[in-house]
């Protein structure tokens, strides 16, 4: 994450932080397009490092409003694992939430939000959920999940940045 941080820096973005080894990275740019910073973001990335990855952008108010929207049952329940998939774009919400047309509410919970799925399932049971079967789908390719932990850790990194 190091090398990630020094990169995007050298690629023209301030103050940058990482958080955990997952990806995350937090900074500030004169750029407010967050299509732009992605298309930034993914280049330095091929460059530096060789990764083909696609990279999702929010700005600070769009990750607020993220969390803000979120259902009131998500990141409730301890014994559900909770997470927020998010969308990588170019994304077809509908054809992502068609993944999970056949749930079980009784073990898990999908509801879509601006360019995320909020996503809750009871981790005893994940093996019967439709969420069991994302990875070999290819939406799978076009998301990125963070646990409900990561996604307020990095509201609280955002709010004091």
């Amino acid at each position: 994450m190091g090398n990630l941080k020094t990169a995007l820096e050298n690629g023209g973005l301030e103050n940058v932080h990482t958080y955990i080894q997952s990806g995350n990275v937090i900074f500030k740019s004169d750029e407010k397009d967050t299509d732009k910073l992605s298309v930034l973001i993914t280049s330095v990335i091929k460059e530096k490092f060789d990764l083909p990855v696609g990279v999702a952008v929010f700005s600070q108010k769009e990750w607020q409003q993220v969390i803000k929207a979120a259902p009131e049952w998500w990141g409730r329940d301890e014994g559900w694992k909770h997470n927020l998939l998010i969308m990588i774009k170019p994304f077809d919400t509908q054809e992502t939430l068609a993944v999970f047309e056949k749930l079980k509410p009784e073990i898990e919970q999908v509801v879509a939000g601006q360019g995320v799925l909020y996503q809750s399932l009871l981790f005893q049971k994940f093996g019967q959920t439709s969420s069991s079967k994302l990875n070999s789908n290819p939406v799978y390719q076009r998301i990125t999940i963070r646990s409900y932990n990561t996604v307020t850790k990095l509201h609280t990194l955002l709010e004091s940045n």
